[in-house]
C-alpha cells in the first residue's frame, strides 16, 4: 500500500516524554543546543587544521560513555591513526599511563616526540571501544550509496550515532560541487530523520579572499543547503591561528566574555551559530596535547540553567570547582 501524501495533525497523540538524545562533552554546549537529539544532524565546521576531527572524535567518545554505539566514516584516517586518537581521548593523563615516545633514525634519537599509551592502558581503551565503535572500510568506494549501506550495517549492530568526516571525501557524480554537497547533506539529513539517529557531519569553510575571524553558516563550503539541513551548526575557532590585532578579534573577545569565559584562558572556541536548542552562544575550550582532547575552560556560570553536564564528562572538567557542576535536574526548568 502506497504511503499517503498528507496526514491529519489531529491524529497526533499527546506525549509528555522528551525526545531521546545524548549529551556533548561540555556543559555549556549542552545548554545551548539542548544536547544531540536523535533524528537530527549536527554540522561541525572550521578552517583547515583547526581541530574539527579532534572535536568530532571526542563527541563520539562521550556518546559511547553514555551507552550509544557509533558508526563512523573517517575518510582521512587509517585504523591505527583513528585508534591512537580515540584511545588517548578516553584515557586521562597520568605519568604511569602515557609514554613520551622518541623517534629514532639510524639508531639515534631525533627531536621528534609523540605521546603514546602504555600497553596496559591501550588494552583498556581497546575494550572500551570494542563492539561500540564501527569504522567505514576505506577500501570501498567513498560514495553516498556505499556510505548509507555501511550505516545500515551499523544500525544492525545497534548504532544510533553516525559520523561523516568529512564532506569533501565523499565521492559524487557531476561537476557542480555546490549541488553535490547539497545532495549529500540532504541524503544524510533524511537518513537521520527516517531512522531516528543522530548524524555528526564535518565540513570545511569556503576559501575566501577576505580574512574572516568569525565565520557564519554562509561561509560553509558548498551551497547554503549544507548548513540549512543541520539542526545544529558548530563553528570551531583555534585561537592561536587568529590575528589578535584584527578589529574583528575584539568582537570575538566580547562574544566569548559575554558567555562567561576569559578568552585569554581559552585555546579554542565553539560558536553555536544555528540550533533548535535554547540559544546561540560560545563555548570556551582548553586543549591537552597529551590526551589530544578538549575540556571546557573555566566559566563563571550565569545561572543554574547553564549547568547541564553529562555525568560521564564530570571527571574531565579540570578547571571548574565542584560547586560549578551539578547533575541534570528534573524540575522542569532544564532543557531535558
Amino acid at each position: 500500500m502506497a504511503e499517503k501524501r498528507i496526514y491529519n495533525i489531529g491524529k497526533v497523540r499527546y506525549n509528555a516524554e522528551l525526545s531521546e538524545r545524548f549529551l556533548f562533552p561540555f556543559p555549556q554546549l549542552n545548554y545551548l543546543t539542548a544536547g544531540a537529539v536523535f533524528d537530527r544532524m549536527t554540522l561541525i565546521t572550521s578552517a583547515t587544521d583547526s581541530g574539527k576531527t579532534t572535536l568530532t572524535s571526542q563527541i563520539v567518545c562521550e556518546a559511547i560513555r553514555q551507552g550509544y554505539k557509533v558508526c563512523a566514516y573517517l575518510g582521512e584516517d587509517g585504523s591505527e591513526e583513528a585508534s591512537n586518537r580515540f584511545y588517548r581521548q578516553v584515557t586521562p593523563y597520568s605519568p604511569d599511563k602515557y609514554i613520551r615516545a622518541v623517534y629514532k633514525q639510524n639508531g639515534k634519537d631525533t627531536n621528534i616526540r609523540e605521546w603514546k599509551l602504555s600497553e596496559e592502558e591501550w588494552n583498556k581503551a581497546h575494550d572500551f571501544f570494542d563492539d561500540n565503535l564501527f569504522l567505514f572500510n576505506i577500501k570501498l568506494r567513498h560514495n553516498v550509496g556505499e556510505l548509507l549501506a555501511a550505516f545500515d550495517e551499523g544500525r544492525e549492530q545497534g548504532c544510533k550515532v553516525f559520523v561523516v568526516d568529512n564532506f569533501e571525501n565523499v565521492e559524487y557524480a557531476g561537476e557542480n560541487e555546490n549541488k553535490n554537497f547539497k545532495d549529500i547533506a540532504i541524503a544524510l539529513r533524511d537518513y537521520a530523520v527516517i531512522n531516528k539517529v543522530h548524524i555528526i557531519a564535518v565540513a570545511h569553510l569556503r576559501k575566501m579572499e577576505r580574512e574572516v575571524i568569525i565565520p557564519d553558516i554562509n561561509d560553509v563550503k558548498g551551497s547554503s543547503a549544507v548548513a540549512n539541513t543541520a539542526k545544529n551548526v558548530l563553528v570551531l575557532l583555534r585561537l592561536d591561528k587568529i590575528d589578535k590585532s584584527a578589529r574583528e578579534y575584539k568582537r570575538l573577545t566580547r562574544l566569548v566574555e559575554g558567555n562567561g569565559y576569559n578568552i585569554g584562558e581559552c585555546d579554542s572556541v565553539i560558536l553555536v551559530e544555528k540550533t533548535k536548542g535554547n540559544k546561540l552562544g560560545a563555548v570556551g575550550l582548553k586543549y591537552d596535547s597529551r590526551t589530544n582532547a578538549y575540556t571546557e575552560a573555566y566559566r563563571k556560570y550565569a545561572d543554574a540553567e547553564d549547568r547541564v553536564l553529562s555525568p560521564y564528562a564530570k571527571a574531565s572538567i579540570k578547571d571548574a570547582t565542584i560547586d560549578d557542576l551539578t547533575e541534570i535536574d528534573d524540575d522542569g526548568d532544564m532543557p531535558f
